[in-house]
């Protein structure tokens, strides 16, 4: 009689499955450690949009005032953003003989949170009659305001 020799069964050793395991434990942190990253990257992006979105409605509420003076003045919004609003005539030798004037508007913003790393700048000019800015001037003088 022969005996027939059958193939060992053979299963994954030890040794096999703790390195498919070490594999898989690698593979699973770095996943982790992207999307915590991401989640990183979100909330200070959200920030800065919504420091944007601040420094918008500034520079939209000081174009928006007719009578306009040289002048710069700092705000912080209930979220914690940081506003550094500066008016500055631009182009005077151009400008001397005319009776409209040239200011530049420069509103910087400083995301909360951000350590002040990241400062967005949004600038414009803004063409306004000389004699209004005179009688800012002198309105301000008679109500006793200072810069």
């Amino acid at each position: 009689m022969t005996k027939s020799v059958r193939p060992r069964e053979r299963g994954f050793t030890l040794i096999e499955i703790m390195i498919s395991l070490v594999l898989i434990c690698l593979v699973v942190v770095s996943v982790i450690q992207l999307s915590s990253a991401n989640l990183r990257n979100l909330a200070k992006s959200d920030n800065r949009i919504r420091a944007l979105q601040g420094a918008s409605d500034k520079m939209r509420n000081v174009l928006e005032n007719e009578k306009m003076e040289e002048k710069a003045w700092t705000e912080t919004d209930d979220q914690g953003n940081v506003f550094e609003i500066i008016m500055t005539e631009i182009e005077k030798e151009r400008t001397r003989a005319l009776t409209v004037k040239l200011l530049q508007v420069t509103v910087k913003a400083s995301p909360a949170q951000s350590g002040g790393e990241k400062i967005i700048t949004l600038k414009t000019a803004k063409m306004v009659s000389r004699s209004d800015a005179l009688n800012v001037a002198k309105d301000t003088k008679q109500k006793g305001y200072t810069n």
